[in-house]
This record gives C-alpha cells, sequence and structure tokens, in this order.
C-alpha cells in the first residue's frame, strides 16, 4: 500500500495514513518554505500522538542506532546544566534537536512497505525539483551589482552566487548534495520518470557548481568516488568533465577551486575558519564531559575572539561540524554522535547494494553520509533547522528500512 491510497476502510490504518499525508507535506516544504513545514509537521505529530494514544505503539524490530540517538539527545539537554539562559536554551534545544528526534521517530516507526519509502522519496525529489527551479530563477535574475554572498576583493570575477531559496549558498549547496544522493539511487521504472530523474540529476550538478561552494564541489567528488566504489567504476569518468569546465571558466570556477589549496590575504574564510577551530577545542579542553551546552557556540566564542567581541558580530557555529558538536557537547556527547553517525555508514556499507531488495536505501544513505561529511569539515550546515531535519529524515527512512529487513528475516 502507497501513501497515496484512497478509499481505506479500516479506522486505525486511515489514521495511520493522514500521518503519511502530513509528513509528505513536511517533506515536501523542508526546503522551501520553514513556516510551512512547521506546520505541517506539528500537525503530523499532533496525528501521531492520536494515533498511539488510540491504537498503541505500531511493531517494529529493534534498531541498534535508537541507543546513540537517544543517548544523545540526553547528553544534550545535559550539557545545558551551566547556560546562563536556561529557558532561553531550553527552548532552543527543543525546537532543534528534540524536533529532529521527534521527525526520526516518526518516519521509522509510522512508515510501511517499500511503496511508502519510494513515494516519500518521490515527494523529496518533487521538493528538489522546486529548490532547483528557484535557485536557477534567482541566480539567473538577480542583478550582478547586488555581490550578495560574494567576496570580491578575493574573487574579483565572481559576481554572483546561487542561495535561493535557503538564503544561504553553501546550505543550498549541502541540500543539494543531499538530493543528489537521492537522485541518483531512486530507481524508475517508467520512461517518462527516468528521464525526469536524469534532467532532475543534472541540473542540481548545475546548480551546485553555481553555488560556488567549495566544501560542495568537494563533496560531488567525494560522491563521484564513492558511486564508482561501490557501484560502477563507469562513474570516475565523470572526472573527466572537470578540466572542460575549469577551461571555460578559468577566471571562476578555477580560481574558487584553487583558493582550497593556496593562502591569500584577500580571501579571509581560512583564517576565520582556523580561529574558530582552535577556540571550538580550547572550549572542549575547558569543558570535556558536557561541553558549553547545546547551541552555546554563539555565545561563548566571543570570549575567544577579542576581534568579535568589540565587533559585535554573531559568529552561530563553528563551521565544522565535528568540532562544533565536541565543544558544545563534550566527549561524552561526541561519542554518542559518532556511534550514530558512523553507525549509518556501517550498516549502509553492510548490504551488498547489487543483491538485495530496496538496494537504492543503503546505497543513499552512503552517499548522504559520505557528503555531509565533506561538506562538515569546513562548515556547520546541519545548524540549520531545515538542514538538520532532511539529514534526520532519511536517517529515519534507513532506519525504517533496515528495521523492517530485520523483522521480515526473523520471521523466516
Amino acid at each position: 500500500m502507497g501513501i497515496f491510497t484512497y478509499h481505506v476502510r479500516d479506522q486505525k490504518e486511515k489514521a495511520r495514513q493522514h500521518i503519511l499525508y502530513a509528513l509528505a507535506g513536511t517533506i515536501f516544504f523542508m526546503p522551501l518554505q520553514l513556516i510551512a513545514m512547521e506546520v505541517c509537521f506539528i500537525l503530523t505529530l499532533g496525528l501521531a500522538i492520536y494515533y498511539m494514544a488510540r491504537y498503541g505503539r505500531p511493531r517494529q524490530s529493534s534498531q541498534p542506532l535508537n541507543v546513540p540517538a537517544i543517548c544523545f539527545g540526553i547528553v544534550a539537554l545535559l550539557s545545558l546544566h551551566a547556560t546562563a539562559t536556561p529557558l532561553r536554551s531550553t527552548a532552543f534545544y527543543i525546537y532543534t534537536l528534540g524536533q529532529y528526534l521527534a521527525l526520526y521517530y516518526v518516519v521509522q516507526t509510522f512508515v510501511r512497505g517499500a511503496g511508502e519509502r519510494k513515494q516519500l522519496c518521490y515527494v523529496f525529489l518533487l521538493a528538489a525539483a522546486a529548490v532547483t527551479v528557484c535557485g536557477f530563477g534567482q541566480y539567473i535574475l538577480s542583478p550582478v551589482e547586488t555581490n550578495i554572498w560574494v567576496d570580491k576583493d578575493a574573487f574579483p570575477f565572481l559576481s554572483r552566487r546561487m542561495y535561493a531559496p535557503l538564503y544561504n549558498p553553501n546550505l543550498l549547496a549541502q541540500f543539494l548534495v543531499i538530493a543528489l544522493c537521492v537522485s541518483i539511487s531512486v530507481p524508475c521504472k517508467h520512461p517518462y520518470l527516468v528521464w525526469g530523474k536524469r534532467i532532475l540529476t543534472l541540473a542540481l550538478v548545475g546548480a551546485v557548481i553555481l553555488t560556488y561552494s567549495r566544501g560542495a564541489w568537494l563533496a560531488l567528488a567525494a560522491l563521484c568516488l564513492y558511486l564508482g566504489w561501490v557501484e560502477n567504476k563507469r562513474w570516475w569518468l565523470w572526472f573527466l568533465c572537470v578540466p572542460l569546465l575549469f577551461g571555460w571558466y578559468h577566471d571562476t570556477l578555477y580560481a574558487r577551486w584553487i583558493s582550497l589549496f593556496s593562502v591569500s590575504q584577500e580571501d579571509t574564510s581560512l583564517a576565520m575558519r582556523w580561529s574558530m577551530w582552535k577556540a571550538a577545542l580550547t572550549m572542549a579542553g575547558t569543558h570535556p564531559i558536557l561541553g558549553i551546552g547545546w547551541g552555546e557556540f554563539k555565545t561563548i566564542y566571543p570570549q575567544y575572539n577579542w576581534f568579535i567581541k568589540h565587533a559585535g558580530i554573531c559568529i552561530y557555529h563553528a563551521h565544522n561540524m565535528f568540532l562544533n558538536i565536541l565543544a558544545e557537547t563534550g566527549m561524552t556527547g561526541f561519542f554518542f554522535f559518532l556511534w550514530f553517525y558512523g553507525g549509518n555508514w556501517y550498516y549502509a556499507r553492510c548490504y551488498d547494494i547489487h543483491n538485495h531488495q530496496e538496494s537504492y536505501i543503503p546505497l543513499l544513505m552512503g552517499g548522504i553520509i559520505i557528503g555531509t561529511t565533506v561538506c562538515g569539515i569546513g562548515d556547520f550546515d546541519l545548524f540549520a533547522t531545515q538542514l538538520s531535519m532532511t539529514f534526520w529524515l532519511w536517517c529515519g527512512i534507513f532506519a525504517n528500512w533496515f528495521s523492517e529487513n530485520n523483522l521480515r528475516n526473523n520471521s523466516h
């Protein structure tokens, strides 16, 4: 049975279908409109609570990564014990990590069967197509002289970057990399869907390039290496396109790319990152057990940087996913996060994608972990609610697939 199955007579099944309708709305609006996403997700939670109050919790097999996910949530909450603003910090925790864990639970609990998982993938790809259209529209229609998200001193030939509808080119690039993993992995049988998926995949690659996000470019390369390693070595032929792109857009693409491997006085982003990374390590050394508190980097960092403190600039995160989590939740939280994060990679690689039902699920989960890791080295895009919701959504779908697969194997 699929999500969009009508005329369901059983009241219990109808109640579950209503949860999936609201969840589909949450997924569609996830990258497009934050308020609409929140409205749909609140509706999803309300319907899920009603379902469990009336019919009980749906049966599912044990999921080994639930333990580190729950423990990470508990440690992150305990890390707020010494915060100067407990109410604000607790509210931020509920809005972020509390919401992510709730989405993870709902997805792995209420989605059933290969058909529903694939339909959720199609809803996500529809949202990705809308994001791509918005992005290209913003890039084409933006006046060159606006110089939004552009450093003219470091890159004089770079006049604009794609950032809509997530308002930040790095956030958009991270979402596009995740969408690419899904677009490449999800199988289609109908010829129209196959060609539509191919066009969307090429559009997503083009959009990632036009964000001029260097971390996302590295993630594309890592994703290509990963796909060639686990699926088909012909994926590596795409690297032949790189010299052509650099030759055609030498002043913009090549200059942006080569800046990754060189130090320039005009490009201050690397120096700022070094400062934030050193501060994050110092914070972790000062508060090794529980860290400085979930979401507290922006309030603590000015104490480690005189210029930021006196300039009144707010730096929200450490621009490194792993160091930020280490600083905010300490070694304890970092341990459980790595257990959960690395566990998704481990279990995704445990299955032979060539000889397994729904092989695209572990394939795309492995790609998402690869892309998020590479992007997370130079930035912390999951700080944004919409990006973290996207990441935890796919963790939930993978957990749902894993649990159902275990249940099927145990029944045999």
